[in-house]
């Protein structure tokens, strides 16, 4: 059914109710989408039928932040990898042997990287799989408030970066430090889109262009800086590429949902995001020609993310309501 709220053309019509739900994503060769609850689910969608295809709740918690909290599958479909909150509130990367029928086998379960995490919020979360097969995974600075352990410019934590994973042996590669809590990234034509959430003021969108052929590591600035304004003074100020787009806390919101670029209808070559706190969803032409807002909906509670899978676009509530946004 229609969304309230839509503006122009827009609509945004419920396809599932997936409690705690935080990523959709495909995999090649399957009609279906994959809809991640936090609690620790992955549950397979296809027209009317309906199955949970990967239960780890007993490998995690919805503590403050937790849970299970991204999805990604190889090209060929025959691998998944999930980003999730161990019991100890570590984050786990690990993959799955996934059968024909879409089905991520348990008990096939590889860990790939361990992280420790200092507090229980700021996970982080997100995860995708570049078409040469390595996993990029976005991580949080560790939690609390104000990047305390001073980690995020740190080259020697893994906590407040982009980290490239080779899932055939583990090893890890740098790509980009200085975020806080980036909350959801998409990866579309080599572009890597990164929404990172602030600390008291700031809400920001991140690019990292041409992800694949990056050789230096790339700052986002976080603690640095908060947005374009400086936050820890005894932070480097110099070397950090600005964020493509920001907003302040306001009416428009406290907390970056992100966010996919649109590949097809009218919103096609736009980056679309939305914020927790509102309930809005924006868009920005992803080419970085306009760091100008298009706003197309008001009030989706308790907006956890923007995704795409099969090339649509889906807007996905904690609440549990998963959206599909048509025109």
């Amino acid at each position: 059914m229609p969304s309230p709220g839509a503006t122009g053309e827009l609509r945004l019509v419920r396809v599932a109710d997936v409690p705690g739900a935080v990523d959709v994503t495909s995999r090649a060769g399957d009609d279906a989408i994959f809809v991640v609850a936090r609690t620790g689910t992955v549950t397979r969608i296809l027209d009317a039928s309906t199955s949970i295809v990967l239960d780890i709740t007993d490998l995690t918690s919805t503590e403050s932040e937790r849970g299970l909290l991204g999805l990604a599958f190889s090209p060929d479909g025959t691998r998944a990898y999930v980003n999730y909150t161990d019991a100890r509130g570590d984050t786990v990367i690990a993959g799955f042997d996934v059968t024909a029928s879409g089905v991520i086998t348990r008990d096939s379960l590889r860990i790939l990287l361990t992280i420790e995490q200092p507090y229980p919020n700021h996970n982080g979360g997100d995860l995708v799989v570049a078409a040469d097969g390595m996993i990029l995974v976005a991580t949080g600075d560790g939690g609390s408030g104000g990047d305390p352990e001073r980690v995020a410019l740190d080259d020697t934590s893994l906590l407040g970066k982009v980290v490239r994973i080779d899932p055939r042996t583990g090893a890890t590669t740098l790509v980009a430090r200085g975020l806080r809590n980036p909350w959801r990234i998409d990866l579309y034509d080599d572009d890597l889109w990164l929404a990172d959430v602030g600390q008291n003021s700031i809400e920001e969108v991140n690019v990292l262009r041409s992800v694949s052929s990056v050789t230096t590591v790339v700052s986002f600035g976080w603690s640095a800086f908060e947005g374009p304004d400086r936050y820890n003074d005894d932070q480097p100020r110099a070397g950090h590429t600005a964020p493509l787009a920001w907003y302040e806390h306001g009416d428009d919101g406290c907390s970056i949902s992100g966010g996919a670029v649109a590949v097809s209808g009218t919103l096609a070559g736009r980056y679309v995001f939305g914020d927790y706190c509102s309930g809005r969803i924006w868009s920005l032409p992803a080419d970085g020609s306009s760091s100008v807002r298009a706003r197309h909906f008001d009030s989706v509670s308790q907006l956890s993310a923007v995704t795409r899978a099969h090339d649509k676009l889906y807007v996905l509530s904690l609440g549990g309501d998963v959206f599909r946004i048509e025109n």
